[in-house]
């Protein structure tokens, strides 16, 4: 158990992180992302791969989204911000972990692999309510590391840590490249 307690005002700017974020993921994600960007952030289907395309194809097209989407929860951060005492590191820790848990969740491996898991290739709606499930929760997290770790040696701490799961992501989309399950979710089902 922590030496103190945390504050009820510690967990009000928690709270406040969180709704800028998912204010800004909800513009970001559905009303800045474009339709080309949306088919092509995803890991290529089987048929391309097969084709010898690499599987860290739509890389680009992602990190292109992430950016947009990324500004977007900014803005609704330095709003917030006016009215709410929120530290600048916090809000960069915040922002990272969006972005990058974004970046690997819209490359869609996760979502497709879930939906394989949980058996629910039927679900129509599926693909598209795991993929803002799994934003809503790194969300939640990215609020919280933003309030709970401290100062500009958290913001390094986070980056590495940031960078480190981007690069299991595309060390990942390596190595089972051609055994992902493509035929479960069409490109454009995730947006």
């Amino acid at each position: 158990m922590p030496a103190t307690m945390p504050s009820a005002a510690t967990a009000a700017i928690a709270a406040v992180t969180f709704a800028a974020l998912y204010a800004g993921h909800q513009v970001g994600d559905h009303v800045v992302q474009s339709d080309r960007a949306a088919i092509a952030k995803g890991v290529p289907d089987r048929e391309r791969l097969a084709a010898g395309v690499s599987p860290w194809t739509g890389w680009g097209a992602c990190l292109r989204h992430v950016a947009g989407y990324t500004a977007t929860q900014a803005a609704a951060l330095v709003l917030v911000g006016l009215v709410a005492p929120l530290e600048l590191t916090g809000m960069v820790i915040a922002l990272i972990v969006s972005a990058s848990t974004h970046a690997v969740i819209d490359r869609r491996w996760i979502v497709r692999r879930l939906i394989r898991l949980k058996g629910c290739h039927d679900w129509r709606e599926g693909p598209y309510l795991i993929d803002q499930s799994l934003h809503v929760g790194a969300m939640l997290v990215a609020a919280v590391l933003g309030v709970a770790v401290p100062g500009a040696v958290g913001v390094v701490t986070v980056a590495i840590a940031a960078a480190a799961l981007v690069g299991a992501a595309l060390m990942t989309e390596r190595r089972l490249g051609h055994g992902l399950s493509m035929s479960t979710v069409t490109p454009d089902d995730t947006r």
